[in-house]
């Protein structure tokens, strides 16, 4: 993947099951507490944990439901590299639950779809039909469940690990330390939704790197010339893209 540019986590869906969650009282917050700190963490795993949040900005609304808490946000997240990390939540989606990451970096992209579209698809008219899947929203029609839901969503892999961790006396792979930065992420992004203002992430306790800063853009080309785009053409030519050291002019260079 080379350096981690930018990453991308999805989680939306109908809303969740217990009454409390829409308590603000007893849940504490709506989406971005309970689905963001999911697309927070995956996005620092992508990034890299030992990689410091610097700032958060954040839109979140009440859109849909009578609710005092958030039903919908989208959040970015700069990191102190010059990655950017984006979380996109909602108790309004229609459609069952979507879960979906995608990651940018200087050499490769990833795209994963982890739950809408696991391969199954089927058509029922309803006749006896029970659960689907989680947060399934109709048990008719063009559905698309999933084969093994607890191994999907990875219940099984959480507690084994756990158990493991254990028993063996090691560090698993999420530890409180992970939900303390991801918290301090989230209470950003709460003030960041009111002040519409980029807002510093708060961390009185950083155990990753120190005093990184935004890696250089500068591909060498030759000894005059900086690369920008290198491409193969249509018809079978190399094209090169090329930036002058000096003068700072752009040439377009055809390799036959």
């Amino acid at each position: 993947m080379g350096r981690i540019l930018w990453a991308k986590s999805r989680e939306t869906h109908p809303g969740p099951h217990s009454d409390w969650f829409w308590n603000i009282e007893l849940a504490g917050g709506g989406c971005i507490l309970d689905l963001g700190c999911h697309c927070i963490e995956i996005t620092r795993s992508f990034i890299g944990k030992d990689i410091k949040p610097v700032e958060v900005m954040c839109w979140a609304d009440t859109q849909v439901k009578p609710i005092e808490a958030e039903d919908h946000a989208i959040g970015l997240i700069k990191y102190e590299t010059g990655a950017i990390a984006q979380f996109e939540v909602s108790w309004t989606f229609r459609g069952g639950m979507d879960l979906r990451d995608e990651v940018m970096g200087t050499e490769g992209t990833i795209w994963i779809n982890n739950f809408l579209r696991t391969g199954f698809e089927m058509f029922t008219t309803g006749k006896g039909a029970d659960y689907v899947a989680e947060k399934a929203e109709s048990n008719s029609g063009w559905l698309f469940p999933v084969g093994d839901e607890v191994n999907d969503l990875g219940y099984n892999h959480m507690f084994a690990e756990m158990f493991n961790c254990l028993e063996k006396k090691t560090k698993p792979t999420e530890t409180f330390y992970d939900g303390y930065v991801v918290n301090a992420i989230i209470d950003a992004a709460y003030k960041s939704a009111k002040t519409k203002l980029w807002e510093p992430v708060q961390l009185e306790v950083w155990r990753g790197q120190q005093g990184l800063s935004k890696a250089s853009n500068l591909t060498d080309y030759d000894a005059d010339n900086y690369l920008v785009k290198e491409e193969v053409t249509h018809y079978g030519a190399k094209k090169l893209i090329l930036k002058n050291k000096k003068t700072g002019k752009f040439e377009e260079r055809i390799l036959e």
